[in-house]
This record gives structure tokens, sequence and C-alpha cells, in this order.
């Protein structure tokens, strides 16, 4: 598929959308908003969601395995947005400090997704090399003091 619409639709959107809700979430924890109520809205917020899209997009089955994978993909993604939460309310960080770093989670993907998903023969080494230096120094750089 040489389609330009799956990368917008699965890339540059959801980049977008992440960086403004970075912004609320800077701007939830300067309004003295915890952590935990952070979670309890932005997870309402989730559900809600997902009961548009469960209404708008086509049905599919649910299975057991199917939700217990988004069940750890939830509770991964609430551990880590909670911990953002609380260096932003507890520390008062800059947003942008943070941010870079966070980019270096594609990492954590693409090692996890060649290792034990076997997408590793889809890669290209020479560029998935230059493009973690380029991660990891744009991270250092940019969140450096």
């Amino acid at each position: 598929m040489n389609s330009l619409w799956p990368i917008v639709i699965g890339g540059i959107l959801p980049a977008i959308f992440w960086g403004i809700t970075a912004i609320f979430q800077k701007q939830s924890a300067t309004a003295a908003t915890g952590s935990a109520v952070y979670l309890i809205a932005f997870g309402a917020a989730c559900a809600l969601a997902g009961v548009i899209a469960a209404l708008i997009w086509r049905p599919a089955p649910w299975t057991a395995e199917g939700l217990g994978f988004a069940a750890t993909s939830g509770a991964c993604f609430a551990v880590g947005t909670g911990l953002i939460s609380f260096t932003l309310f507890t520390y008062g960080v800059p947003v942008s400090k943070l941010a870079p770093i966070w980019s270096c989670n594609v990492l954590v993907t693409l090692a996890i997704g060649a290792t034990f998903l076997g997408e590793a023969s889809d890669l290209n080494m020479v560029k998935l090399t230059a493009g973690t230096l380029l991660i990891i120094s744009g991270a250092l750089l940019v969140s450096s003091a």
C-alpha cells in the first residue's frame, strides 16, 4: 500500500493530538490537578471516546485475548501518563523539557516489535541506526539544561 493516508491517519494525526495532549496535561498540573484526578478525568474521556468510536466505526468482535491486550496497553499508558502528571504537578518541570524524552518511546516500540513480534525483517538496519541516533541526540539536546 503506497497510499499516504495510513501515514496521515495513523501517524501524523496521532502525533499532533498527543502533542496537544501534553500541553493540556501541563495546564492541568498548573491548575493544581493531581495525578490521580488527572488520570480519572483522562480515563473518563478515553472511555467516552471508546463509546463514540463503537457507535461510529465498524463493529468488531470482543475476545478475551483482545480485551486483555487492550487493558494491558491502557495500564501501561496510565502508569506513564500518571508519572508525567506527577512530575509536572510536583516538580513543575517544563513540558518542553520532558516531551523530547517521550519521543524515545518509539525505540521501545521498535525493539519490542522487532524482537517479540517478528518484525525485524521489515527494518532497514542502517536507517534504524541513523534514526535511533537522531532520536537520542535530539532528546538529549533539547532536554539538557
